[in-house]
């Protein structure tokens, strides 16, 4: 595998293999097409996709939108359209703030002043809002509870909060259920001075609105193990008998590439290879070229479970040469 190239969907090589569950609805989770294709390998991305479905996001790259920008800190502006998108907030379009005339988002930064849900960034003398400016996981409490009207609390859960000023509101999103921590599993820390991310902000706006996950994947990678050399891999999932499942993954190329990178990308000898119960399952492959990269992608046909253990093998081969195994055992009841 050259430098440029990458398995897709995957957070330790390709170690997951990504199921998208055929027509099945899945608890509270409803299934549709991802909306952005550099959320796949986050935690958060049926809550990205759940924004993305109730129109509170279109992506971080106008006017393609089709990247979300997961780890990039949340400025004070996108901040603002996330929140009048969320709670359908009203109000004129232009505010007293000296600092967001002509900004791409000062027509939601008023609308959030208008609401009282922010006085700005420094002394009510400035008037100032510092729409670029990171917000932080603090500051982003806040913001909630004055949107959802909650009550400030004098105690909670974390231990890493007496020192702000956001320590009640922070308590208070706890309480409600829309924060868990920062530190799993223990999540007994906050981090309150640390930039929220946009794909943390997926999440808490996903809890705060109470939106159906959207699982347009069924993932396996919270139980994976690798070797050592992350060339041998296996796991375990459970999917209910009577439903169908396929299995979408491939290689996406970054651009711009050297001839020989090309060469080795699209080499009929570079593909993903899938067996069910030691049967080669037929796969389709497409290509897709963008600006910053190319995909090559091999979607399954359907796979119907019957009761009882499956396994399910899929490799992944790099110009002839078997680049990783993941071996993934099905329980199905």
């Amino acid at each position: 595998m050259t430098a440029r190239a990458k398995l897709l969907g995957s957070v330790v090589l390709a170690a997951t293999l990504v199921f998208a569950l055929a027509g099945v609805q899945v608890a509270d989770a409803v299934e549709v097409d991802s909306a952005f294709w550099d959320d796949d390998w986050s935690i958060h991305e049926p809550a990205i996709n759940a924004i993305a479905a109730a129109g509170i996001t279109k992506g971080c790259n106008p006017p393609d939108n089709d990247r979300f920008c997961p780890d990039r800190s949340v400025t004070r502006g996108e901040m603002a359209a996330f929140l009048v998108r969320a709670f359908e907030l009203t109000g004129p379009n232009d505010s007293a703030f000296v600092d967001t005339t002509g900004h791409l988002f000062a027509a939601d930064i008023a609308k959030l002043a208008a609401n009282q849900i922010t006085v700005g960034c420094g002394p009510p003398e400035a008037m100032t809002y510092c729409p670029d400016d990171p917000v932080s996981r603090g500051e982003m409490a806040t913001f909630l509870i004055r949107i959802l009207e909650l009550s400030p609390l004098d105690t909670g859960p974390f231990v890493d909060t007496a020192f702000t000023v956001h320590r009640t509101s922070i308590n208070a999103i706890a309480a409600a259920d829309i924060t868990k921590g920062c530190n799993p599993p223990d999540n007994d820390r906050f981090c309150p001075f640390q930039p929220v991310t946009r794909a943390e902000m997926a999440t808490f706006l996903k809890r705060a609105l109470d939106l159906p996950a959207v699982l347009n994947r069924l993932a396996i990678r919270e139980s994976v193990s690798c070797n050592e050399e992350l060339t041998v891999c296996s796991s375990t999932i459970s999917i209910p008998a009577g439903r169908s499942f396929l299995v979408r993954e491939g290689w996406y190329q970054a651009l711009p590439a050297t001839d020989a990178e090309l060469d080795e990308f699209e080499s009929a000898t570079t593909d993903f290879r899938l067996t069910f119960d030691g049967n080669a399952v037929t796969t389709t492959l497409t290509t897709d070229s963008f600006s910053d990269r190319t995909e090559r992608t091999w979607t399954s046909t359907p796979i119907k479970l019957t009761p009882g253990v499956h396994t399910l093998i899929g490799t992944w081969r790099w110009d002839g040469a078997t680049n990783l195994t993941t071996t993934v055992t099905i329980t199905s009841s």
